[in-house]
């Protein structure tokens, strides 16, 4: 069952690999191709870990290389479902998780590449997760639907006050300021976070998300003013705190650590 749990994990990483390249262009799935010339890839290269296995890292057209996010994503979706299977083989445990890591890996390698938490992947989700989560006997509907409200609200709010700040700067430095903190893509997101894992987990998972995007951004600060690149109100993709937050509740409970 290991070796099955690793296979799907492996398979999920060739989709998601395809849905990052496809999605930000046209909301649909298409077959791997090639991002500078289009070209479709060989059956044998749609897998990034089997392409390079054969010698197959180059595009066949235009001679650009496949490029290392394909096997990279593809072997942490393998060894993220090993853990999870570890952690709790059971079917009604390992899946509904499993499928959720595979979703926020998915929004996780978007935002990082297009600075994008895209609707066709969020709004799935939360029917998905809402689903999934109505018929948890340890949660049920209420706990469920409260935690996917919470979670949009909460961040909806910080998206507003976001866009308040931006306006603000704008009008005193004189020059639009084109990023805030959260998009719309991040409220979407923790949407799907509440649903997630519920109420009042919700809370605690932003709150862990947040702390760590905030730790991060501050190292980061420190580290570019350190060289000398340090440019004002610097973007950095917040889903994958938001994600860490997340994974550290839902995960965390069905390892027994905390209810």
């Amino acid at each position: 069952m290991l070796v099955i749990a690793v296979l799907a994990g492996f398979g999920a990483g060739v989709a998601i690999n395809a849905l990052a390249d496809s999605l930000p262009r046209s909301r649909t799935l298409a077959p791997p191709s090639c991002g500078a010339c289009g070209a479709a890839r060989p059956s044998l290269a749609w897998s990034g870990l089997l392409a390079f296995v054969a010698g197959k890292t180059y595009c066949g057209y235009c001679g650009t290389p496949i490029g290392l996010r394909q096997p990279v994503v593809e072997s942490l979706a393998a060894a993220w479902s090993a853990v999870l299977f570890l952690i709790n083989p059971a079917p009604g445990v390992f899946w509904p998780a499993f499928l959720l890591s595979m979703i926020f890996l998915l929004v996780i390698v978007i935002d990082f590449e297009h600075r994008l938490i895209l609707h066709v992947v969020t709004g799935p989700a939360a029917l998905a997760m809402a689903l999934i989560g109505s018929l948890d006997p340890t949660r049920g509907p209420v706990k469920t639907l409260v935690g996917g409200v919470v979670g949009f609200a909460a961040v909806f709010g910080l998206y507003l006050l976001g866009g308040l700040f931006a306006r603000q700067m704008a009008r005193v430095r004189g020059q639009t300021l084109e990023e805030v903190a959260f998009g719309f893509g991040d409220v979407t997101l923790a949407g799907v976070i509440g649903l997630a894992v519920g109420y009042p987990g919700v809370v605690v998972a932003l709150l862990l998300g947040i702390l760590a995007g905030g730790i991060f951004s501050l190292g980061y600060l420190l580290a570019m003013i350190a060289r000398g690149r340090y440019v004002a109100f610097m973007p950095i993709p917040y889903s994958p705190f938001l994600v860490l937050g997340a994974l550290v509740v839902y995960v965390g409970a069905r390892a027994g650590l905390f209810g």
